[in-house]
């Protein structure tokens, strides 16, 4: 086995040297703590080493340091996480005003059209769900924090991408022909940039069964008082909603956009957290 004498690097390789292990036991560290969330119940050392795929002893190194920080404590056996870690955000968090800005307005769009409601941030090219009003229907929805629909084929990465430039929008989508989630999916480079480009223009995007076959969407963008995309209200659900038409829900959605662009303050804060 190689060993490196560390008297003889300079003071910036030896930081070098020295940030490797950190960085990696910090990885590990964010791991472990996003399956204590994610498992949402108190979890042995055992069970979180084999979920996460590190020995006890690394695990119980690794909770040790995170117990020290604030974010977990040990009940008996278990380990769980700390409100710092379960709940980070103070309540004065632009995103938390936010979802109180919007709750009422996104509870009255359920109640009226029918289908889920989301209300999604944009984090530069990455998309949360911030809250979610369920709609009242056979299957239960699932929506996670982090958006993963394929940005082509999604309401949320329409009116993400419509606010980028061409050079952007490549990018993010990579070569064209684009994948096919279903039939109904944009594949061509020219008729999608087309579309965003009227999604830009007109302040809404829609998504009819492109994604998955029998769900359909309609959102509006939230907007930044410089003009910048920050997030969207999406209605999403079974395509029979949407089967007679968009145009009430459009009108509802930009409505609603509109109200909070213009009146919420939250919007403007969450435009200074994002630096937009």
């Amino acid at each position: 086995m190689t060993t490196i004498d560390t008297s003889k690097l300079s003071p910036g390789a030896l930081a070098a040297e020295r940030r490797e292990p950190e960085s990696g036991a910090l990885a590990r560290g964010l791991t472990v703590l996003a399956r204590l969330n994610e498992a949402a119940r108190p979890m042995s050392l055992q069970e979180i080493g084999d979920s996460v795929g590190l020995p006890a002893s690394t695990c119980h190194r690794l909770l040790q340091s995170l117990d020290a920080a604030g974010y977990v404590y040990r009940e008996g056996a278990l380990y769980c996480p700390t409100p710092k870690a379960a709940c980070p955000l103070p309540l004065e968090h632009p995103l938390n005003r936010l979802r109180r800005d919007t709750s009422p307005l996104m509870r009255e769009l359920q109640e009226r059209h029918g289908p889920s409601v989301l209300l999604i941030a944009f984090f530069g090219d990455r998309r949360v769900t911030v809250e979610c009003v369920a709609g009242n229907y056979s299957v239960a929805p699932y929506f996670d924090t982090t958006v993963s629909a394929p940005l082509h084929v999604s309401v949320s990465g329409k009116i993400l991408l419509s606010d980028r430039t061409s050079a952007q929008r490549d990018a993010l989508l990579g070569a064209a022909p684009y994948p096919a989630r279903t039939a109904a999916s944009i594949r061509d480079r020219e008729a999608l940039f087309a579309e965003l480009d009227l999604v830009r223009q007109r302040g809404w995007a829609i998504n009819e069964n492109e994604n998955v076959t029998g769900i359909s969407a309609i959102g509006t963008r939230l907007a930044a008082p410089s003009g910048r995309a920050l997030g969207a209200i999406v209605l999403t659900g079974p395509s029979r909603f949407f089967a007679n038409g968009n145009e009430a829900m459009r009108d509802d959605l930009m409505r609603a956009s509109e109200l909070l662009n213009s009146t919420s303050h939250a919007v403007r804060a969450m435009a200074q957290f994002l630096g937009i």
